[in-house]
C-alpha cells in the first residue's frame, strides 16, 4: 500500500488554494489528483485539519455499535470507498470493519447517473461490419476531457433504492484530450483547454490525425455532428483511409 501524503505536504496544498488558486491549479503544481485535493478540503472543512488519523492502516480495530449514525454517516459520504471512508469514520476502524457494517444495513455500491439506451439493430449491424476488418487497420479515435465540476458515478445506497447525488452543473474549467488507438498505443494526441468543436476537430485531423495514418487504416469514432461534416471524411481519405461511425443512441 502507497504511503500516506506528508502533513505539511496536505497543509501546503490547502495553504495553495486558500490564497485564492483553484484546485486544478493546484493538481498540477504539486502532481496530485484533484479527488484527493477535494477530499483534503472537506475533511478541513469537517475536522479544521487535514490531518489523518494515526494508526487506521493496521491494528486493532473498533467496532461499530451505532447503526442509525452510521447510516447517517454513509449517506453523507456514499460516493467514498470503503478505505476511504474508514480514514473518515470518527473512531479508529478498518476498510474490513466499514465493509462490514455497509452489509449489516442493507447497502450496496450502484451507479449515479443513467446512461441513454442504445439502438440494438444499429449495434448489432456495426458488430457485424467491425469483425471483418483486419484489427491491425483499426484505429479507434475520440475526445475526453476533465472539468471542475467532475464527480464521482457511483455511491452507496439501500439494495432496491436508486443513489442521488449532488453535481454541479456549471463548471468554470475544461482541459480535453483527442487520441487514437492502434493496436493498444495511443496515436495522435491533443490536449487544449476548452470543449472540442468542428474547427477544433477539423484542425487536429489536418495538423495531427492524418500524418500518423496509413492506407487502408479505418478510423473508428462517435457518430457525432461535428465528425461527420465533409472536410474531416476528405481529409482522412485523402491519404488512403476511411471512416467507420459508432451506432447512434436512440
Amino acid at each position: 500500500m502507497p504511503s500516506p501524503y506528508s502533513y505539511d505536504l496536505r497543509k501546503g496544498v490547502i495553504q495553495y488554494i486558500e490564497s485564492g488558486k483553484r484546485i486544478i491549479e493546484a493538481s498540477q503544481v504539486f502532481n496530485i489528483s484533484r479527488k484527493v485535493i477535494y477530499d483534503w478540503k472537506k475533511l478541513k472543512k469537517e475536522t479544521g485539519d487535514v490531518q489523518l488519523k494515526t494508526g487506521y492502516q493496521k491494528g486493532h480495530s473498533h467496532k461499530i455499535t451505532d447503526m442509525e449514525g452510521f447510516k447517517k454517516f454513509l449517506e453523507s459520504n456514499k460516493d467514498k470507498s470503503s478505505r476511504e471512508l474508514a480514514i473518515l469514520y470518527p473512531s479508529k476502524v478498518s476498510a474490513r470493519t466499514i465493509i462490514n457494517m455497509i452489509r449489516k444495513v442493507g447497502y450496496s455500491y450502484k451507479k449515479t447517473f443513467l446512461h441513454p439506451k442504445r439502438n440494438h439493430k444499429l449495434r448489432n449491424e456495426f458488430i457485424e461490419k467491425i469483425t471483418t476488418i483486419d484489427k491491425d487497420k483499426l484505429v479507434f479515435l475520440d475526445e475526453s476531457g476533465i472539468e471542475d465540476n467532475a464527480c464521482r458515478e457511483h455511491g452507496w445506497s439501500p439494495k432496491g433504492e436508486r443513489c442521488y447525488g449532488e453535481k454541479v452543473y456549471q463548471h468554470k474549467h475544461r482541459i480535453s484530450m483527442i487520441a487514437g488507438l492502434f493496436n493498444s498505443n495511443i496515436v495522435a494526441p491533443l490536449i487544449f483547454e476548452g470543449n472540442c468543436n468542428k474547427a477544433i476537430f477539423e484542425t487536429y485531423v489536418k495538423d495531427i490525425l492524418i500524418k500518423e495514418l496509413r492506407a487502408g487504416q479505418v478510423v473508428v469514432m462517435d457518430n457525432i455532428n461535428f465528425h461527420k461534416n465533409s472536410k474531416v471524411k476528405e481529409l482522412i481519405e485523402s491519404v488512403g483511409a476511411s471512416i467507420l461511425f459508432l451506432p447512434t443512441l436512440q
